[in-house]
């Protein structure tokens, strides 16, 4: 009987632990980006972009850097988290370290787009998104981060600015 409880206990404790061997057993992947970061303001509206890095060594690729910019009007306290419409437009760049500076790997072209508000259950602000698949350590194996661009259109030019992600090792 003591070596039935054995099995049991055994097989119960391999059951409740295999999950975690294949989430653990995977190759690496990350993930690493900013939110809503103002870039340009005014007194009257912030142009906000926010810039993300994603990387997985693996059968799928999901070398990703993108690029998303925002426009929001500024409310009675200052801050700026009304959402307002426009055009925009944003880009990104694909960076690598190449030991004391951050070096051009790969970039996109510009994504124009208006800028606006969702309803409905899952809504929120919008505006121009860009994504590239950069190719992973296409550049050679380092630190990689993505430094996204977006702008809005004021109608007698465009004034924004770039926002970087964070950085993740990129084998």
């Amino acid at each position: 009987m003591p070596g039935l409880r054995r099995l049991l206990r055994s097989t119960a404790i391999g059951l409740l632990l295999a999950p975690l061997l294949v989430v653990t057993g995977h190759s690496a992947s990350a993930y690493t980006g900013t939110g809503r970061v103002t870039v340009y303001q005014t007194v009257a509206y912030c142009v906000q972009g926010a810039a993300t890095i994603d990387h997985f060594s693996g059968g799928f690729s999901g070398n990703i850097g993108y690029a998303n910019a925002y426009l929001a009007n500024r409310g009675i306290t200052g801050a700026c988290t009304l959402t307002a419409t426009g055009n925009g437009r944003t880009r990104l760049d694909v960076q690598v370290w190449n030991g004391s500076a951050w070096a051009f790997c790969r970039g996109s072209d510009w994504k124009y787009g208006p800028f606006g508000w969702t309803s409905g259950e899952f809504g929120g602000p919008y505006g121009p998104q860009q994504l590239l698949d950069y190719g992973g350590s296409v550049c050679g194996p380092g630190y990689y981060r993505t430094v996204a661009s977006a702008e809005y259109d004021t109608g007698s030019g465009w004034v924004g600015g770039t926002v970087a992600s964070g950085y993740e090792w990129v084998p």
